[in-house]
């Protein structure tokens, strides 16, 4: 029997820096459904070379939101879900394709995701332990409106896969801070209009305990320089998601949000294919 169609899906912003790895490593896929949200970079030439069917949005309603529109437009049996900043390499493809030949009674699959912090694969801590849903059964699939983590819900059993996806999460130190701007921000957003509360001690408390968990307990430390500095910066961002939140909270009202998210993070360098992220979603585990 023939595999079943697949479909690639992917969300963009100024997404130049990364893009052509991530399209490049998925050209066993039958068509590629890319939504840009108005990129002023090379990021629209680089898909329409890539031969993606693209459409350009004016708004942003969040992550899941966008990634909810890349799916409507799918109509192939299976889709495979990118982030700019992702790429496959060769055992993942082959696992991928053996899985799409045979899948069972999955209508998913996760697999391990290696992230890279300002060059170096990060083996613990938070992201030691990351996994991530990539390849769903379209009509089994959907994404919810979360601003911030763009988790797919699926409807039915998730098989897993071994090989990693790999994933250029933070360029350098300047992207380390951009992102937790960024995401502290949209975080303290989605919380307050859920109607979530929290003080000033407790964005502190917060903080600290983030720190402590991607550190010492899930050995952080063992990841060396880069180890230390992406708890630092977890812990500290988690301290802003709620002392955001605190604020807003004090002031009863959240901040017309076009004021509030940074631009796009233009990297001043380009990347390495050999380094192992960038715009798209963030990571699991926030506190």
């Amino acid at each position: 029997m023939p595999r079943p169609s697949l479909s690639l899906i992917i969300i963009t912003r100024d997404n130049a820096h990364t893009l052509r790895r991530c399209l490049d490593s998925a050209n066993f896929v039958d068509e590629k459904f890319l939504i840009d949200n108005r990129s002023g970079d090379e990021t629209l030439a680089i898909a329409k070379a890539a031969g993606c069917h693209i459409t350009v949005t004016e708004d942003f309603p969040g992550f899941s939101a966008q990634k909810q529109r890349a799916l409507d437009q799918v109509t192939s049996e299976w889709v495979l879900a990118l982030d700019a900043d992702e790429w496959i390499e060769t055992p993942l493809k082959t696992e991928m394709l053996a899985a799409l030949e045979s899948p069972g009674d999955a209508v998913a699959f996760d697999m391990p995701r290696h992230s890279s912090f300002c060059g170096r694969l990060l083996r613990h801590g938070d992201w030691g332990r990351d996994r991530v849903v990539r390849l769903v059964r379209r009509d089994r699939a959907h994404y919810d409106n979360a601003l911030v983590h763009d988790r797919i819900h699926v409807d039915g059993r998730i098989g897993a896969l071994k090989s990693p996806l790999l994933h250029e999460a933070v360029f350098d130190l300047d992207h380390a801070l951009w992102r937790m701007n960024l995401y502290s921000t949209m975080t303290a957003l989605e919380r307050y209009r859920a109607g979530r509360t929290t003080s000033l001690p407790s964005a502190l408390g917060h903080g600290f305990w983030m720190f402590l968990r991607n550190y010492i307990l899930r050995g952080g430390f063992r990841d060396g320089p880069e180890g230390l500095l992406q708890a630092l910066t977890a812990g500290e961002g988690s301290f802003y998601r709620y002392a955001k939140l605190s604020l807003m909270n004090r002031r009863n009202q959240q901040p017309p949000i076009g004021r509030t998210l940074p631009e796009p993070f233009q990297p001043a360098r380009s990347s390495s294919p050999k380094s192992a992220g960038s715009y798209s979603g963030d990571h699991k585990g926030s506190a």
